[in-house]
């Protein structure tokens, strides 16, 4: 992986693979997974290991670094943005001793690591790790991931899971070599197509305790902002870019057909209609202070961790933040869609991949109303799993 010391390095590796992505949309689309010549470019320019940790020899990049290499991407392509993102699993090597870490990365250099945070498998404490059978949804890059991320309910031999001190199932996480893996062809999806959002299965795979973590309740073995506050802040982290880039090419788009479009029957540009130059500058000012909330909120986090640890109320308003962003984008790709007409219903028309791709991340369960109320308890005061931010 090359060696980085600029701190806008990540953004302008970005900008010229987001500047050929235009070419690529329809490959993308079709092959419904990144190309793998995509995969090779991010990975050769250090894009998927932006998480990995310093101590382990990556880049370990800040979090507004993270969040505006995201965020351009994901304004090329919604797909190859949310593969990056969801391909920094190599964050999650925090969690791990770092020897262990470390051999890992020895058998695989800047590996791509995919993850399911849904402990929909069980795993079977054996002498010395567990034995994983279950099927995962939602695995984006699971086809070209070097290794997968997986969450499990630790279970008896019977196959039952086994509950901890307060009753609720024992959860752990496992990495697994993709290639123990079977991957089954369920992507095919209005939205983010190009995500290789599949299932994967396990059947009967070993897995070595020390490849197993505890991210819910044991704070990384690596300090620093990325890793320091908790799980979930790590992960808020690596989606923050995702809606602002997508917001971003919509009001792009929005702008340039307005220039360019005249008013049904007239020869009057777009741009002229007063409901127009309304429209453009709320969702304009709307997704801008999206983008300050963000900032806001990750240096409320950093400065937090730099005290030694952020509190629930801290990482709570760094999940709603994000929680703001997603909806605010997916408000600002309506108006845009919505003012263009009836041209941008044609799937070549990136408004059109905009609208379903938007809507398909915010299918995410990070933005389910389950996870919003949980952020509004912690707001009030009211009791609340606080290990779920």
């Amino acid at each position: 992986m090359p060696v980085h010391t600029a701190p806008d390095w990540a953004l302008e590796a970005a900008k010229p693979i987001a500047a050929d992505l235009a070419d690529r949309v329809a490959d993308i689309e079709a092959a419904r997974t990144l190309p793998t010549d995509l995969v090779e470019r991010f990975r050769a320019a250090g894009l998927f290991s932006l998480a990995l940790p310093r101590s382990l020899g990556g880049p370990e990049c800040a979090p507004l670094a993270v969040l505006d290499t995201v965020a351009e991407v994901s304004r090329a392509d919604a797909s190859a943005g949310w593969s990056l993102l969801i391909g920094q699993g190599s964050g999650f090597l925090a969690w791990l001793d770092p020897a262990v870490a470390g051999r890992l990365l020895a058998g695989t250099p800047n590996p791509v690591i995919a993850s399911s945070m849904a402990p929909a498998g069980r795993g079977v404490p054996t002498d010395n790790g567990f034995v994983l059978d279950g099927r995962w949804p939602y695995v984006s890059g699971c086809l070209h991931s070097d290794w997968v991320l997986l969450a499990f309910a630790v279970a008896d031999p019977s196959g039952e899971p086994v509950s901890g001190p307060g009753g609720a199932p024992v959860v752990r996480m496992a990495f697994v070599p993709s290639g123990e893996l079977a991957v089954l062809d369920t992507w095919r999806a209005a939205g983010l197509r190009g995500t290789g959002s599949h299932d994967v299965a396990a059947r009967e795979v070993r897995v070595p305790a020390e490849l197993v973590i505890d991210p819910l309740f044991e704070r990384a073995k690596v300090g620093g902002p990325l890793y320091g506050a908790s799980m979930f802040s790590f992960l808020m982290m690596m989606m923050a870019g995702f809606p602002l880039g997508v917001g971003r090419r919509a009001l792009d788009e929005f702008a340039a057909t307005a220039r360019r479009k005249t008013k049904p029957g007239t020869d009057v540009p777009l741009a002229e209609d007063e409901g127009v130059q309304h429209d453009l500058v709320l969702a304009e000012t709307s997704l801008r202070a999206a983008r300050a909330l963000l900032v806001a909120a990750i240096g409320d986090v950093v400065e937090a961790v730099g005290r030694d640890a952020a509190d629930p109320p801290v990482r709570a308003r760094l999940a709603a933040a994000v929680v703001h962003a997603m909806t605010t984008a997916r408000e600002v790709v309506q108006t845009a869609f919505h003012a263009c007409g009836a041209s941008a219903l044609y799937s070549s028309h990136p408004l059109q991949r905009c609208f379903r791709d938007i809507h398909a991340a915010a299918a995410h369960v990070a933005f389910s109303q389950d996870s919003v109320r949980r952020l509004g308890r912690i707001e009030l005061g009211l009791p609340a799993p606080t290990f779920l931010v």
